[in-house]
């Protein structure tokens, strides 16, 4: 195999093209900009505050229709169903409350 031969140029348009490169480069880092956007979160808060009353309604519901002495499992479906009823017509009454304003 034979032995490369490294050679020294003396062109001046390498060292102009590396200068360049080094001029053009950008920097490594970005600027922080902080998030002004605070919608996001309180649509979160919303949302988990609507699963926390669901619950809490699906727990309620559930004790009334168990304490009227009704099937488990039709006492939980029917728990189920009527917190999410309760849930939507809150929903739509809210909506048509906001609308009047």
């Amino acid at each position: 195999m034979p032995v490369r031969k490294y050679q020294q140029y003396d062109d001046p348009t390498d060292y102009n093209y590396q200068q360049e490169i080094e001029f053009e480069q950008t920097p490594l880092y970005q600027e922080y900009l902080p998030e002004a956007e605070t919608s996001p979160r309180l649509s979160e808060l919303f949302f988990f505050l609507n699963i926390a009353v669901f619950c809490v309604l699906t727990v309620l519901f559930s004790f009334v229709f168990l304490t009227m002495k009704m099937n488990t499992f039709m006492a939980f479906t029917l728990a189920i169903a009527s917190s999410l009823l309760t849930i939507q017509t809150y929903r739509i009454f809210a909506k048509k409350r906001q609308a009047k304003k």
